[in-house]
């Protein structure tokens, strides 16, 4: 029997060996609250998180994106929320609109804005630099200009930085927008 035992563990060993590893991953549509048990990194986060205005989140390994859809209204609200997250860099992306998210059955959901958020597993890659869009240790706010969220409509807080893509095709006024605002404050 103890022979039995071994033979198969050692079999399992080699099969989990020479298997490719799979990520973890999670999704949810709508906007029900999630756990600030999961986000204490981020003091003040959950206001942002737990946002009414998100449609769809998804989770693979700690890499975690919330999706939102609503009018200036709503997006105020929630930059006035992300201002208030304690963390070291508050950064705000501006991107040209409309912006879709694929599930991960392939269903297409339509957002206006978007939380990232690097924890876990993923949170390895995290850096410091607040240049690094996609892998800052402090959560990322994306917004997605439109005819509806337009730098007129929006109010940024002063705590915020506020950061363009390069792959982007950024239109003149948009660029010197962010860097006037970024320009440090006398």
């Amino acid at each position: 029997m103890l022979r039995y035992v071994l033979v198969t563990a050692a079999f399992m060993s080699v099969l989990a060996l020479s298997c490719s590893a799979w990520g973890l991953g999670t999704e949810d549509f709508g906007n029900k609250p999630l756990a600030e048990a999961n986000y204490k990194e981020w003091k003040g986060i959950m206001p942002v998180v737990n946002d009414k205005a998100r449609v769809y989140s998804n989770w693979v390994n700690g890499n975690e994106h919330f999706y939102y859809t609503g009018k200036a209204k709503e997006l105020n609200a929630a930059l006035e929320n992300f201002a208030k997250v304690e963390v070291k860099n508050q950064v705000v992306v501006l991107r040209p609109g409309p912006a879709t998210q694929q599930s991960f059955q392939g269903t297409v959901i339509p957002y206006d804005w978007q939380l990232h958020v690097v924890g876990g597993i993923a949170r390895t890659r995290a850096t410091d630099d607040v240049d690094d869009l996609d892998w800052q240790k402090d959560p990322v706010l994306t917004i997605y200009l439109g005819d509806e969220l337009t730098l007129k409509s929006l109010k940024f807080p002063e705590a915020v930085r506020l950061a363009l893509r390069k792959e982007d095709k950024n239109p003149q006024e948009l660029v010197e927008y962010v860097a006037k605002w970024n320009k440090p404050k006398d």
